[in-house]
């Protein structure tokens, strides 16, 4: 984390994409609104069907993103950690979140309030055009999503998580020995992925067998990227 060192809020704001451009008294107006945030792992930000109350943007740590059903199983929707943000589809509309975000790793958020962010973008083309890219963007991630769960094997999956994930970083083809922390559990990555952590687990041991992969606890190094891509 970002200790005890305070955040300038207006300069953090200024390096982020979606308010680059902005004038200074913009900037500003939006930072003397905003508040920061610290969460400790296992809290709650926000549960399914409590009003939006902002834009949660991650200083640093890491949100999870869940559905959760009434005999108690997750199903994690999404993983997000420093540089991203939560909630930005209802600054568009006075909807309740559908679903639940907690804390994997003790967290700093920015918090800027919906009505502030959105007397901005209605007054801001270029605000408004960065925030319906950002939509875009992770609307086409989700699509992909979709698609791996419903067209790809399980072992395809946890393969291109390793190999493309953002959060993980990116390992290219050519590269041998390219280290991989995962930023959760693996039963939280297991249900990111759509898979049982047994099965996730024994993924991980074939790959290791097989001489791809090495895995100690959370830390996997892809000894052989090429292999590793052809594999699935």
């Amino acid at each position: 984390m970002m200790g005890s060192r305070r955040l300038n809020v207006v300069s953090y704001l200024g390096s982020q994409p979606l308010f680059k451009d902005m004038s200074a008294p913009e900037l500003a107006r939006i930072a003397a609104a905003s508040t920061v945030r610290r969460l400790s792992r296992g809290e709650e930000l926000f549960h399914a069907g409590q009003s939006c109350e902002g834009l949660y943007l991650v200083i640093d740590g890491l949100i999870k993103l869940f559905a959760k059903v009434p005999s108690g199983h997750e199903k994690v929707m999404e993983v997000i950690g420093a540089g991203g943000c939560v909630s930005e589809s209802l600054m568009f509309s006075d909807g309740a979140h559908s679903v639940n975000a907690s804390v994997l790793f003790d967290v700093q958020l920015l918090v800027v309030p919906k009505d502030v962010l959105v007397h901005e973008i209605e007054h801001n083309a270029g605000l408004a055009m960065r925030m319906l890219t950002g939509l875009s963007r992770r609307m086409n991630g989700l699509v992909k999503d979709i698609e791996a769960v419903t067209l790809h094997s399980g072992v395809k999956r946890v393969v291109d998580y390793l190999l493309h994930s953002p959060v993980v970083g990116e390992a290219h083809n050519t590269e041998q020995d390219v280290p991989v922390s995962l930023p959760a559990r693996k039963g939280t990555i297991a249900s990111w992925l759509s898979v049982t952590p047994e099965h996730f687990s024994r993924i991980l041991h074939d790959l290791q067998a097989n001489g791809l992969i090495s895995v100690e606890r959370r830390h996997i190094h892809i000894l052989d990227a090429q292999r590793l891509a052809s594999y699935a």
